[in-house]
Parts: structure tokens; sequence; C-alpha cells
């Protein structure tokens, strides 16, 4: 059986500035490149950058004109690149979404990143029937949209000077944070913002207000993993307070191609901090032949090219995907999860139950969630 491979090559060695101006352009022509340094902190001196093999042609050619833009193309990257240094907090004013902002602040402080708050307030205008047009009706909406506007102000000044003083007692001050309001629904404002906003991350808790279970993931958090165009690092209550909690992070691979460009994002994400990688594919009942094949395929190109990069890789039988990487994950103290999701269609999301969403709803465990790459 043929097997799957999604080569990443070194297009060019450049100073961390010129590299980052150039990621902002290949990114902005659709291509996804990555920015590689043997340093184990955040690179300030030469890196690698690095396209998937399909995408190397034309990554060349916006390279090589990207040496004689000067002046006002310059300066738009120069804007955009700072959209790699903001995370996104969705809240709700609920104990798990600070925990969130504070796990954030954390993440920010390392990356030398802004964190954006941001509460969606319900405007029940939307809900309003067309023949609900008497004058009394009206003047109460307006009253009601008024509280509910004026209340989530008050409540975000409140999170936001709950939060200074926690970053004050943690060393943390120096981190900005802003915050943002918006009304309309929750997950429909959350992904359209984060188009403009354009955030390297989004942190939130699994559960909101409506906590019931701790480990189930809430209809917001599940629709926003589902359709955000950036990853998302979801926190389930009572777990971990800040990035240096973690240890240990297991990525759950299927060997899917988009593997081989998630995995490059998740080691330079990772870079800043002293984070074991397990790569881990669990065989359904037995181990396919082809299996261990993908998996030293995988392990030759990561090995190759992060050399230092502290990564295992395991391929484990189970007859149940999920039941394996609970095991996996209790046998080797895991402290966070990560997987790649795909877009169903609607009939498959009807019928075919989905297992990144039986995993992230049953181990319990922070989980950072890519989308694969079209």
């Amino acid at each position: 059986m043929k097997t799957i491979k999604e080569r990443i090559i070194t297009v060019g060695h450049f100073t961390w500035s010129r590299a980052m101006l150039l990621q902002i352009m290949l990114q902005d022509s659709g291509i996804d490149c990555f920015l590689v340094s043997k340093e184990t902190v955040l690179p300030r001196g030469y890196v690698d950058l690095r396209v998937r093999e399909n995408d190397v042609q034309e990554s060349l050619k916006i390279i090589n004109q990207s040496l004689q833009n000067t002046g006002l193309a310059k300066e738009q990257a120069i804007n955009k690149m700072q959209s790699v240094r903001r995370i996104l907090v969705p809240v709700d004013f609920s104990g798990i979404s600070f925990d969130a902002c504070r796990f954030a602040v954390s993440l920010a402080a390392k990356y030398k990143a802004e964190v954006k708050l941001l509460h969606i307030f319900y405007n029940p205008a939307i809900d309003v029937s067309p023949y609900a047009d008497h004058y009394s009706y009206q003047i109460k909406l307006v009253e009601s949209l008024r509280e509910i506007e004026k209340s989530a102000r008050e409540n975000m000044l409140k999170l936001q000077h709950k939060l200074k003083t926690w970053c004050i007692n943690e060393d943390l001050a120096l981190v900005r944070v802003t915050a943002k309001l918006l009304n309309g629904f929750s997950t429909d404002e959350i992904l359209e913002y984060s188009k403009t906003y354009r955030p390297a991350l989004i942190v939130m808790g699994t559960r909101g207000l409506t906590l019931n279970n701790y480990k189930a993931f809430g209809r917001v958090t599940n629709t926003i993993i589902e359709n955000s165009e950036v990853p998302v690092l979801a926190l389930p209550a009572g777990t971990i307070k800040s990035i240096e909690e973690i240890k240990s992070l297991m990525y759950a691979t299927d060997f899917d191609p988009s593997d081989y460009s998630v995995l490059n994002r998740l080691i330079q994400m990772l870079a800043p901090f002293n984070i074991k990688i397990h790569c881990v594919h669990i065989s359904f009942v037995e181990k396919k032949p082809w299996d261990s094949v993908k998996l030293d395929e995988l392990k030759e190109h990561l090995s190759t090219e992060y050399e230092g990069v502290d990564i295992c890789f395991n391929n484990l039988v189970s007859d149940n995907i999920v039941t394996g990487i609970e095991t996996y994950i209790r046998d080797n103290n895991i402290d966070a999860l990560a997987v790649t999701t795909h877009k169903r269609s609607l009939l498959e999301k009807i019928f075919i139950p989905s297992v990144s969403h039986k995993i992230y709803s049953e181990t319990g465990k922070p989980l950072l969630v890519f989308n694969a790459v079209k």
C-alpha cells in the first residue's frame, strides 16, 4: 500500500524579522508555512522558512517578488504580522472562562502577545416576531437592551480588574489585555470576529455558566472548534491554570496527509516551552502492516527536520479508539491532547459519530484542535 507523505521543504534561511514578513505574504496567498529554529526559546537570529512540497514553486515566486517590495507593501505586511501575536479569549464571566483568561495570559507572556477578551451579549431583538410591533413592546425592548448591555459592560470591567490583580500578583502585569463587547449569537459573532482580529490561537473553557458535566463540551465551544479557521485550545474546569503545568502533550494521528503540516505548526507553537510531544496512533483491533510504515515515515521526517525536539512515537492496539487514547493518557501522565479535525457533510454528522468529538468529550484534558488545511 502506498504511504502518505506531505513533504515539508525549506525555501530559504532568513533573519527572524524578514522570515515573519515572508510568512505573512505567503499566508495571504493561501500557502501554509512554518518558521523553524534550532533555538529553544523564541528565535531572534536566523530561521528556516518551510512550506509544503506542492507550494514550493509558488512560494519561491512570492519570495523573489518580495525582495523588491518596499514602502506600502512592507508596511501592510508588518501590520499583519501582529496577528501572530494575538490570543482571543471568549468569556461569559464564569469561573471556567476566568481560568481560560489566566491561561491565555501565561501564554501571552511567553509569546509577547496581546490577549483580547471577547464577550457576546444576547440581543433579544434578534428573536422579535414580525407581529410584535406594539409601541409599548418596543419601549420595553429598548429598555431591556440597555440593561443587558449595561450588565455586560459592568461584568467585563469586573473581570478585567480581577484579571489585572492576578497578573500583578503573578508578575505578569506587562501583558497587554484588552476587551471587546458585541451583541448577537455567541458562535456567529466569535467566528466572525476571529476573522477580522486574526488571532494565532483561541483559548476558551469547555463549558460556561450552564455547566453540567465537566468533561463534556458545551454547544458554543463545540461549534467554535468545528468551524474556527485558527487553532482552538479548550480548557475543562479544574485542570490547569497556566502553560507551565503542561509537561507532556499527546498528538493523536490517523496518518492523514495534513498531519505533517499540523505537527510542524504544533512543534513551533510549543518551541518556547519544555513540553514532550507523544505522537500516537491507535490501531483498531489489530496493527495493520502499513501503520508501522506510516509511523516510521512520520518519525523519520520529524526527527530529521526537528533535531533535538523531545518527541516520541507509538502505535498501539485497542478495540475502542477513545478507550485506547484514555489508557495512553493515564499510563503516560499526559497533561494535554492535540487533534486535527476535518469538516464533515450534514449526512456524515447525522450518521457517523465524530471520533474527535468523543475524544475531547471523554478525556477531560485540555484539548488543542487544528482544522485540517484544505
